[in-house]
């Protein structure tokens, strides 16, 4: 079964609350789906297109864990931090189906 991914790109407004009320919560969400950081950097060597502050890549068992991950009560309770304290029509968020 191909694994599924979150791709994260976030461009971040309000770094303290986006940290301590986002960043510091969202593995202990995604951990009981199978959810593994496998990128979680500001590090990059960028070419083209836009320049986020926060890169992420976040591997599941499968693209349907990947869903019910971000749709679980414990990842909704964190979202509002996210999309609050980042430009979400900046960055990008999305799942994929692994090959």
């Amino acid at each position: 079964m191909p694994k599924g991914y979150l791709i994260g790109m976030v461009k971040i407004t309000n770094q303290d609350d986006f940290t301590a009320n986002y960043g510091a919560k969202v593995e202990s969400a995604f951990a009981p789906f199978g959810g593994k950081f496998i990128v979680r950097t500001g590090t990059t060597s960028h070419h083209e297109g836009r320049h986020c502050d926060r890169y992420v890549i976040v591997e599941f068992p499968s693209l349907e864990q990947a869903t019910q991950a971000i749709e679980s009560p414990a990842y909704q309770a964190i979202k509002p931090h996210r999309v609050n304290n980042s430009d979400i029509d900046y960055g990008s968020f999305m799942l994929l189906q692994g090959v």
